[in-house]
């Protein structure tokens, strides 16, 4: 294998990343690092495996017209569980920098804060829900059901609100877990969450259940992983255990601030991530935006690769970083830029050639995917990868209000440039607005801030040895 010029490079790369035989925090990180990657892959693995299972046989049991509500509500209480204000993703960099200063009274403080504000949160949603349930135009809102499936469709939607509202606290249980760089333990129970939820499926579906009963046994491997998480959580680090006594203003006010700031940054993100096909189905029509949808799904098996890998490193840099181990912090972010150039590059090369063939496969000769259009995708995704590993090295050592200022704008020439390209070029064009945003607005800036930040912590104390 070693004799593979291939295997090689990653092996070269691999050595140049901080690894175990430093010893040490710096040991302890990387095996977090490597059994939180392993973890998530075999978590997305059986949670592709459940998905192809459980769909195929809700959609005969529910029926088209049944199904699809189940969709459009699944839609939209995923789109309402992104409103967090950011507060999830600030209590990992408070968390992480807690634990790398070993100061547990802050880990419980910014705990403590996050889970106040979000219950708070949590408390606006449930009162706005119960208010505004009666007034919605379920017939319209469902239009073309028939009544007896919107009563059904009222009674589901109840029940996952309540479950949305309720998990708004709740899912900081693992963004606590991450802070602590036990994500691993995290996607393994989810895994096994999402099998309890199979098997409750099933169960309803073989005692002939309605509609709600059919979402609740859809969340109820959630629930159960949720739960078995706050415990092995309050097992581990039961100092981390919520106080109204370790709320304070100062702590509530940071958590707000950093919070706000990751909220635009979460917002601007999505609009990026999420416009393509809006911007197609409005230039060129809906027809079009399968013909650019089916192929981008192909090339986001990529990313999913890429992000079990980066993700980790996230809470690993602040918790490094408030150490003082800033070696660490420049090692593995070099390391993990050689990476993901090392496995993008040849995944994206590959699947932008072949990728026309696998599609004729798999959706029939009926979908055309043009050859510019999949190398445009293909140097999207090594492009929109690397900056992935320099937005979570910022994220992780706090450099957040920088960011948003270059999101805010970077967003605004993408959604521009894509529509003025896509009117002249077709599907193509919002790639290459996506392309020219980061190669003449977000690197740059990367150019010009990384390096003067990356020397600017030489003035940072050198760790003390564990």
């Amino acid at each position: 294998m070693n004799s593979f010029p291939l295997a090689k490079v990653f092996n070269g790369l691999l050595r140049r990343f901080p690894h175990r035989k430093q010893g040490g925090h710096a040991q302890d990180r990387f095996d977090r690092i490597v059994k939180t990657a392993g973890a998530s892959a075999i978590a997305r693995a059986i949670g592709i495996l459940t998905s192809l299972v459980s769909i195929p046989l809700t959609f005969r049991y529910l029926g088209a017209e049944r199904f699809g509500i189940w969709i459009v509500l699944i839609s939209f209480i995923s789109v309402l569980s992104f409103i967090d204000f950011g507060i999830g993703s600030g209590l990992i960099n408070a968390v992480a920098d807690a634990y790398g200063r070993d100061d547990r009274h802050r880990a419980q403080q910014a705990v403590s804060s996050a889970a106040l504000l979000m219950t708070a949160l949590a408390a606006c949603f449930g009162a706005a829900g119960a208010a505004a349930s009666p007034w919605l135009p379920w017939t319209q809102l469902l239009h073309g059901a028939s009544g007896a499936a919107v009563s059904e469709g009222k009674a589901a939607f109840l029940v996952m609100f309540c479950w949305f509202v309720l998990n708004i606290p709740l899912s900081l249980v693992t963004r606590v877990q991450a802070g602590m760089q036990r994500t691993y333990t995290a996607q393994i129970v989810v895994a096994l969450g999402n099998i309890a939820s199979l098997l409750a499926l099933l169960a309803v579906i073989a005692s002939q259940g309605t509609l709600p009963e059919l979402v609740l046994a859809s969340i109820s491997g959630v629930v159960l992983a949720t739960a078995v998480n706050l415990w092995l959580l309050l097992r581990d680090f039961p100092w981390l255990m919520p106080s109204v006594h370790a709320c304070h203003a100062a702590s509530l006010s940071t958590m707000m601030r950093v919070g706000v700031l990751f909220f635009v940054l979460q917002c601007c993100f999505a609009i990026a991530y999420t416009s393509d096909n809006l911007v197609i189905a409005q230039v060129l029509g809906p027809a079009a935006v399968a013909a650019f949808a089916i192929p981008q799904k192909l090339f986001s098996s990529v990313d999913m690769v890429v992000n079990m890998g980066i993700a980790p490193l996230w809470p690993a840099y602040g918790e490094a970083f408030a150490r003082g181990d800033v070696a660490w912090v420049r090692k593995a972010f070099w390391g993990s830029l050689g990476l993901t150039l090392a496995i993008t590059l040849p995944l994206c090369t590959a699947l932008a050639f072949a990728g026309p063939w696998i599609l004729r496969v798999v959706a029939g000769r009926a979908l055309r995917a043009p050859l510019a259009l999949m190398i445009a995708l293909g140097v999207w995704g090594v492009v929109s990868a690397l900056s992935t590993a320099v937005a979570t090295m910022l994220n992780g050592t706090g450099v957040v209000k920088p960011q948003v200022l270059l999101v805010v704008c970077a967003s605004l020439c993408n959604l521009s440039l894509s529509i003025f390209l896509t009117q002249r070029l077709g599907a193509v064009g919002v790639c290459l607005g996506s392309i020219l945003t980061q190669v003449f607005v977000t690197w740059p800036f990367y150019c010009l801030m990384v390096p003067r930040l990356l020397k600017s912590w030489q003035t940072i104390p050198a760790p003390v040895p564990a």
